[in-house]
């Protein structure tokens, strides 16, 4: 077997076994699902309520509100989901396993990312399919198909972050604590449930310096229809390079990370 047979063997593995941890709990995925379409009739009846010149109809609004959703479904499967993963193990006394397998506890912390991903985007066709059916969602369709790797990209520029957060797990383990303040924060920063024209002028140089308005900007866009605040070439160029400066730095946080707690003896601590 050659060595990227065995390393995506691997890879594999640890997706199929966050897959089955997840339908053990036989009710978490029908929960999850009423919970994200209760999400989605909220904001259709709160759209009706909407009377504002950025948005011609309450549709407009929804549309608006529910790419915001589903954008947040990908931002916690990348800053929180991953890191909890991480927080389970140590606290189950699983994760020396990864620390003494030939694969590596550092690529094994980066796997985790994976299966996190894959089902935040199922979830997010799950919200887009019940909002078109239930409420008659209005979709630019001959774009629609782009929304997925606009998505992918969207969560690959996310991806840095939820990797410097498991690498503060390991060194503090209680690093979770925050992460749902650095979310909420995010979201009010982005624009995920409105216009960041409407927020004061600092808050909206903070959306302009990190991927997250973007992502959900070019979302709309493909999705909706929606104006693009910024050229096309610009957003993009956002969402590609914030991977390619911040995913190297925060695989070498990690490797750090690694050592402190080697180094320290509490690698494997919960």
């Amino acid at each position: 077997m050659s060595a990227l047979q065995a390393e995506f063997d691997a890879v594999t593995a640890i997706v199929r076994r966050d897959w089955l941890v997840l339908t053990s709990y036989r009710l978490r995925f029908v929960s999850q699902l009423i919970s994200l379409c209760f999400s989605v009739t909220l904001f259709h009846f709160i759209a009706k309520l909407v009377r504002v010149t950025s948005f011609n109809t309450p549709g407009a609004y929804f549309a608006f509100a529910l790419i915001g959703l589903v954008t947040l479904q990908v931002l916690n499967s990348t800053l929180h989901s991953p890191p909890s993963i991480l927080r389970g193990e140590l606290g189950a006394g699983t994760f020396e396993r990864f620390v003494v397998s030939p694969f590596g506890a550092l690529r094994a912390m980066v796997a985790m990312t994976i299966f996190p991903l894959l089902y935040a985007l199922m979830m997010a066709l799950a919200m887009l399919v019940f909002a078109a059916i239930a409420f008659g969602l209005h979709v630019h369709w001959s774009t629609l198909a782009l929304l997925a790797p606009v998505a992918f990209l969207g969560a690959l520029s996310f991806l840095p972050f939820g990797l410097l957060i498991m690498a503060l797990v390991l060194v503090f383990k209680q690093a979770l604590t925050g992460v749902t303040f650095v979310v909420a924060g995010i979201s009010l920063i982005s624009g995920l449930y409105f216009p960041v024209s409407v927020l004061p002028g600092w808050m909206r140089e903070l959306s302009r310096v990190q991927p997250f308005t973007p992502a959900a900007d070019l979302m709309r866009h493909v999705m909706a229809g929606t104006h693009l605040h910024e050229s096309l070439s610009l957003e993009l160029a956002k969402l590609v390079g914030f991977p390619l400066v911040l995913l190297p730095l925060s695989v070498i946080a990690l490797q750090l990370a690694l050592r402190a707690g080697r180094r320290r003896g509490t690698l494997l601590e919960s």
